[in-house]
């Protein structure tokens, strides 16, 4: 009993110190948590910041272009993306009102 005792005590320890020098634990900010504090994303929609944070690092990825660059890009096609989206179905929604008149 006494050596399994001394086993889960130098287990408990090897996590312990696994856990405090882990460099998977510790907490780095990332491109997205960057991108997230910008104020041209603070107001958009969850779905338009989504898809704004996509184009955003495709832009950086494909094109030579800074980070600040491809964030306004992509803030203004995202914007541009969600009055379509909305448009669209207000359209269908009116347009089967129409029907349904009729």
């Amino acid at each position: 009993m006494d050596t399994s005792l001394s086993w889960i005590k130098s287990w408990h320890k090897f996590l312990s110190h696994r856990a405090t020098h882990s460099s998977i634990n510790q907490i780095k900010p990332t491109f997205m948590d960057a991108m997230m504090t910008l104020p041209e994303l603070r107001y958009l929609s969850p779905t338009t910041r989504e898809k704004a944070m996509t184009i955003a690092q495709e832009l950086i990825k494909t094109s030579n272009i800074s980070p600040k660059d491809a964030i306004s890009k992509a803030v203004l096609i995202a914007k541009n993306w969600a009055v379509k989206n909305v448009t669209r179905s207000v359209w269908k929604k009116l347009k089967s009102i129409d029907n349904e008149a009729i």
